[in-house]
């Protein structure tokens, strides 16, 4: 058995003791679940999104590493998925309180996409979850420019 049908029957077992599905912060379940997002025709394909969304914990979780990468491949354009716009990967990565999602935000907004880089940025302003090599970074990037 797969992690994801795993995940599935756990959900399945917690739903009869009135609890709902626990987050998701194992990485190889997230990656599994991404795998399902990126086939459109599968037929996990649309609870999978949900999952990646909603249950996915944000901060530091090696789930959140993985979901931060993937949604970096959405606004690049290296993955279409009707249901996540480069907008909304945006918003997506706003709510992930910081970790991965930082180090994304940051090779986007000193990327060469000008439109990428002005969103990334953007959301940054909105992120207290900075680490100091993030700001190392950021001052880096301004002290070559």
């Amino acid at each position: 058995m797969n992690l994801y049908e795993e995940y599935l029957n756990e959900i399945k077992t917690r739903e009869k003791q009135g609890l709902s599905a626990k987050p998701i912060d194992d990485g190889d379940l997230a990656a599994e679940i991404i795998a399902h997002v990126k086939d459109a025709n599968n037929k996990h394909h649309d609870q999978c999104v949900e999952f990646l969304i909603f249950n996915v914990l944000p901060g530091t979780t090696k789930a959140a590493d993985k979901k931060a990468e993937f949604l970096k491949q959405v606004i690049d354009g290296d993955c279409r998925v009707d249901k996540i716009t480069s907008d909304r990967a945006f918003e997506l990565l706003s709510h992930m309180k910081g970790g991965p999602s930082i180090k994304v935000l940051i090779d986007l907004a000193l990327g060469a996409q000008k439109d990428n880089a002005i969103k990334a940025a953007e959301v940054l302003k909105t992120q207290v979850f900075l680490y100091e090599a993030d700001t190392d970074r950021l001052i880096q990037a301004y002290k070559d420019n």
